[in-house]
């Protein structure tokens, strides 16, 4: 359980969306809920990619919001042939979208995503290093965090070999069996924790308050020395799938499928342990 005396809380206040609230389908962007909603880590060409529930969120996403980011990693890796039809579907929202007058889609480059002219043809929308968004009531940061992560520039081949092999456990292995892998290497290499750490002193030195990465595929929140941290996880994992909404001055974690009955969520996260609890609120 997270320390009370550490001066950085990490705890996960997931509200569920009232899927009654808002514009229907038919009203386009008219009234948006959300000024702006943050996703990462999407692992398109996967096997372990939930694309089925992205494709629901992505096309609730464009109707509810006026802008939309997508954090780095949408692809897996370049080689195409592992993208299902499902897969595709996703890329089809995106593209879709990419050009509307009344909506925004950016894209942060992630450590997966490969050379920005070759994605960004592909995709349909440029790639930033990182965004600010700003409403004008709040501020937010948004990059991916590889580029906090040391271990994966200082071991460039180690890496390489590991995501090679790592690839040849999601087509043979189960897919659990995969998911854990990563988990297990996400916790020995620590970079979550190297992550939020660098990520929170950076928005601090540009003064900005909201600070969101992805990378390492841990969902949390955490506040230090007045900045909140958000980490959005990934796609490849089970259900929910948290993303960051921004209402005005207000920034939270939220997860994704809507909640059937509107009830509110509070996941206590523990980085040293990597162990999530849950608890439901009517």
């Amino acid at each position: 359980m997270p320390n009370p005396t550490d001066p950085t809380t990490e705890t996960l206040a997931v509200e569920a969306i009232d899927p009654t609230v808002g514009p229907s389908p038919r009203d386009g962007n008219a009234n948006p809920l959300f000024d702006c909603l943050v996703i990462s880590d999407l692992h398109l060409g996967s096997d372990m990619c939930q694309a089925r529930l992205l494709e629901s969120f992505l096309e609730w996403a464009v109707r509810h919001s006026r802008e939309l980011v997508i954090n780095g990693d949408i692809f897996d890796d370049l080689n195409f042939k592992r993208l299902t039809k499902r897969h595709f579907a996703c890329l089809k929202v995106i593209r879709k979208n990419s050009d509307r007058a009344d909506f925004a889609l950016i894209w942060v480059r992630g450590n997966h995503d490969g050379p920005a002219d070759i994605i960004s043809h592909i995709v349909g929308v440029d790639i930033l290093d990182e965004y600010v968004y700003d409403n004008g009531s709040t501020r937010l940061l948004i990059l991916h965090g590889d580029q906090f992560d040391t271990f994966i520039t200082s071991y460039k081949l180690l890496t390489d070999v590991a995501c090679g092999i790592f690839y040849w456990i999601q087509k043979w292995a189960p897919h659990n069996t995969a998911r854990w892998v990563r988990r297990v290497t996400k916790k020995w290499q620590r970079n979550s924790q190297l992550v939020r750490q660098r990520a929170i002193e950076y928005a601090r030195t540009k003064g900005i308050p909201n600070v969101t990465c992805g990378h390492t595929h841990l969902a949390l929140t955490a506040e230090q020395a007045g900045v909140r941290y958000f980490n959005t996880g990934t796609w490849i994992e089970h259900p929910p799938f948290p993303f960051v909404a921004v209402v005005g001055p207000s920034v939270q974690l939220r997860t994704w499928p809507l909640a059937a009955d509107g009830s509110s969520r509070e996941i206590t996260v523990d980085v040293a342990e990597s162990s999530l609890e849950s608890t439901s609120n009517a």
